[in-house]
């Protein structure tokens, strides 16, 4: 039927018709047999099964020459023949032909793994179609279920993230995030800032833990000017040895201040009596009332220097002369201040640079191994259960950082995630350690610290296991699991991550007999003669 071919075709030349000498069985025309002796061609007499062959030919050679016009034509679109995985000779080409099947590449597992490890984006869909099609049991007669029964655990997946997980950073990112304060102007308000920035990338970091702007360009900028910093004090680190402090060192920064801590500082009173002998000096100097001890007491319960010299002392009604005797006294004040705790034996720029050490987190080494890290990982590695690591470095800086932890061995090339594969979202960087360690989404436990990382495991189908450090336990209720160290898990808990039982669930138990009897209340009655 012609109507059904999308490539019919046209006969440019003479063709037999109904009323040729060849539709009546005849011999090759004396027209065609001059024309092709003309040309130099000998010709010979054709039977009639030769010609309906040399005819078919013929039609599938311009079907062909037709579909190749289409396609270029239309400049995109696929080729049959890679398809079939052999010549695809045109619409006449029937399947029960006998031709040497080749089986296309993109049938093996390997080749659809291959292709997606090139993706910047992932989603669920695709990674199970590549992993439940892993082993065929037709092609290798092996049941892809009887893994499951032999070595349960190797049916799981474990994706850990490197940053507040297997190791810490802190005093690198405080270096970087100290010089993004000091060159854009802002200010970090604790050490704790610090802590939990170190988990994010800049971007998220300046957003969600500083909340310093919304201005996705200026974030940009931001995160270019960390990212540099990040790099210096990572080159720094290199060359002065590479080495990552262990948790079991002693190295307890918390500690450390503690011992350093002064004892005796000075009493209320004393400071009391020095904010009197400043506020009496500045009087003599600018010849003004000296205030009264009372006076001056009220200006330090009010916390107001300015609106104490105004309307407690009465010096001046003028803003700008106000300010200028507030400046003078805040001089006086620290020079005496300093003598004060000089008697005590303290140092009063040590003291400050020790602040700034807690503030931006410099006084926690560069980097430092999680505790209970190595025991956990040699369980999951006996157990034969896939893990792969996941993180927000470089892959230069995640080789160096693994070889430094001696965390290398556990998490091969190939299992390492880094920000140089370019994907678009945390969610795709967990699908694309789930790809790596071969493992369906819901198979996988995810190993971070942070509520929004519970998050985007749960939206890819995960489960999340946090770790109680850098966030308070109650700010990580989105997690499956909260332990405090890695010393607290086991392979039991784990695998109650994926129990999907729901009778050992407490039942609701409805009381069905209360409420059927009907409470007469009584009716105490008057009586006139009571």
């Amino acid at each position: 039927d012609g109507s059904l071919d999308p490539f019919p075709a046209k006969d440019d030349g003479p063709r037999p018709t109904a009323s040729s000498p060849m539709s009546d069985g005849g011999a090759m025309p004396e027209w065609f047999r001059k024309e092709q002796e003309a040309q130099g061609i000998k010709v010979e007499d054709l039977d009639d099964d030769d010609y309906d062959e040399a005819r078919r030919e013929w039609e599938r050679e311009e079907r062909q020459k037709k579909a190749d016009e289409y396609l270029k034509k239309r400049g995109e679109g696929i080729s049959i023949s890679d398809v079939l995985g052999r010549e695809y000779f045109g619409p006449m080409d029937e399947p029960d032909d006998n031709y040497g099947v080749a089986r296309s590449s993109f049938d093996s597992f390997e080749a659809r793994k291959e292709l997606l490890l090139g993706y910047s984006e992932l989603t669920v869909e695709d990674i199970n179609n590549v992993v439940d099609f892993k082993i065929d049991p037709l092609a290798t007669g092996y049941n892809r279920y009887l893994s499951r029964v032999q070595k349960p655990f190797s049916e799981y997946g474990a994706i850990f993230r490197l940053e507040g997980v297997l190791a810490d950073m802190i005093g690198m990112h405080g270096k970087a995030w100290k010089a993004v304060a000091v060159k854009h102007g802002y200010k970090i308000d604790s050490g704790d800032e610090v802590k939990q920035a170190s988990l994010y990338k800049p971007e998220d970091a300046v957003r969600e833990v500083f909340r310093w702007t919304d201005d996705i360009f200026y974030i940009k900028d931001i995160a270019d000017t960390h990212r540099v910093a990040f790099r210096e004090a990572f080159d720094k680190w290199l060359e002065s040895g590479a080495n990552a402090a262990a948790a079991s060192d002693g190295n307890d920064p918390e500690d450390s201040r503690n011992e350093s801590s002064p004892k005796l500082t000075p009493s209320a009173e004393e400071m009391n009596s020095m904010y009197y002998l400043c506020w009496s000096k500045l009087s003599k100097s600018l010849d003004k009332p000296t205030p009264t001890n009372d006076e001056v007491y009220r200006g330090i319960l009010g916390g107001d220097w300015e609106v104490a010299v105004k309307e407690i002392f009465g010096w001046s009604e003028d803003p700008s002369e106000i300010y200028d005797i507030v400046v003078a006294y805040d001089e006086i004040l620290q020079v005496d201040y300093r003598v004060l705790l000089h008697k005590y034996g303290i140092d009063l720029d040590k003291v400050n640079a020790d602040e700034e050490e807690n503030l931006y987190g410099l006084q926690f080494p560069d980097l430092s191994l999680k505790e209970g890290v190595r025991e956990w990982l040699d369980t999951l590695r006996e157990v034969e259960m896939p893990i792969a690591i996941v993180t927000h470095l470089d892959s230069s800086q995640l080789d160096a950082v693994l070889e430094a932890t001696g965390l290398a061995e556990y998490f091969p090339p190939d299992k390492r995630v880094s920000s140089s594969d370019n994907y678009s979202s945390e969610r795709s960087e967990l699908l694309g350690a789930a790809l790596r360690v071969e493992q369906r989404p819901d198979e996988c436990v995810v190993f971070d610290n942070t509520p929004h990382s519970s998050n985007e495991a749960h939206e890819i189908c995960m489960k999340s296991v946090s770790f109680v450090d850098h966030y308070a336990r109650y700010e990580l209720l989105t997690a499956d699991l909260s332990v405090a160290y890695a010393n607290d898990l086991d392979l039991i808990s784990f695998v109650k991550l994926f129990d999907k039982r729901t009778d050992l669930e407490p039942v609701l138990e409805l009381d069905v007999t209360s409420g059927l009897q009907k409470q007469q209340r009584k009716v105490q009655t008057a009586f006139w003669d009571e």
